[in-house]
């Protein structure tokens, strides 16, 4: 009997495992997500990794082009885009700053979020597997002319839960994502932002 049980565990440790890259759940992530609502924390450090600035609020994905990253502390300030347009309101200043959609570039870290194409068009992909359990994703943008040099992405339980970005000044930026919510219903309105009264507006709104 004991024969028997070691042979067959003999025999289960020798099939092969499949597991699914870190590449393929993100992959995963951005095709099946229309919707993410989570709290977030985000880290700014200097290129010698020396902590400069640390933020927190809410951030809203509705796809597609839709999102709002609404800043609690330490100052609060909002990016909201419906799509056509995006807002940058600081109230604190009482301005609001106005920009097509499109003149985001294709390295941007909010276009990967609403992506679905595939991730190669835009980025060189590297899958950087399993490091400290989360499953991270390398991006280098194809587009050199973006304020982006690299972005890491990383996947928990088919989740998106942190992204590194380095910009042209070698500053980094870390968020993390925490309390997902993937695919709850979004109420379009959100998104299309009307700046209070009296609020000063830069460009064309």
């Amino acid at each position: 009997m004991r024969n028997f049980i070691v042979a067959g565990l003999l025999l289960f440790i020798s099939l092969p495992a499949y597991a699914e890259s870190a590449r393929q759940m993100l992959e995963t992530f951005l095709l099946n997500t229309t919707s993410m609502q989570s709290k977030f924390e985000q880290r700014l450090f200097n290129q010698k990794n020396i902590l400069l600035q640390e933020s927190s609020g809410t951030f809203i994905l509705k796809r597609p082009g839709r999102f709002f990253w609404d800043y609690i502390r330490p100052y609060p300030q909002q990016i909201v885009s419906n799509g056509k347009k995006i807002w940058l309101y600081d109230s604190e200043l009482e301005q609001v700053s106005v920009k097509g959609y499109d003149q985001l570039l294709a390295g941007a870290p909010v276009i990967l979020l609403d992506q679905k194409n595939d991730l190669g068009r835009d980025f060189i992909v590297e899958d950087k597997g399993l490091e400290n359990r989360l499953y991270w994703v390398k991006l280098i943008p194809r587009n050199k002319s973006g304020d982006y040099s690299l972005i890491e992405v990383a996947m928990l339980d088919g989740k998106l839960v942190r992204m590194i970005f380095v910009d042209s000044f070698e500053q980094t930026t870390i968020i993390s994502f925490d309390n997902i919510r993937i695919n709850a219903a979004v109420d379009d309105g959100l998104f299309d932002f009307k700046p209070p009264p009296g609020t000063d507006v830069i460009g064309d709104f």
